[in-house]
């Protein structure tokens, strides 16, 4: 028993311990602007990798329907 305590205590210790958090974002303006090509790049690639398989599944529903 008195092991188990001894090693909770342990384990815990270092989570309870106040400090700073640890993050990757910095506040303030960017290092290198994006350009508005590379918004309407992104814009596209998110378009098409959201509404893509969307669109392919309507554009085949007769083929669907047909195999069962």
């Amino acid at each position: 028993m008195q092991l188990a305590a001894l090693l909770a205590r342990s384990l815990l210790r270092s989570a309870a311990r106040p400090g700073p958090a640890q993050r990757g974002i910095v506040s303030g303006p960017p290092e290198q602007p994006v350009g508005p090509g590379e918004s309407v790049v992104a814009f596209v690639v998110m378009f098409a990798s959201c509404l893509g398989p969307a669109a392919w599944v309507l554009a085949h529903l007769e083929d669907y329907k047909k195999g069962e």
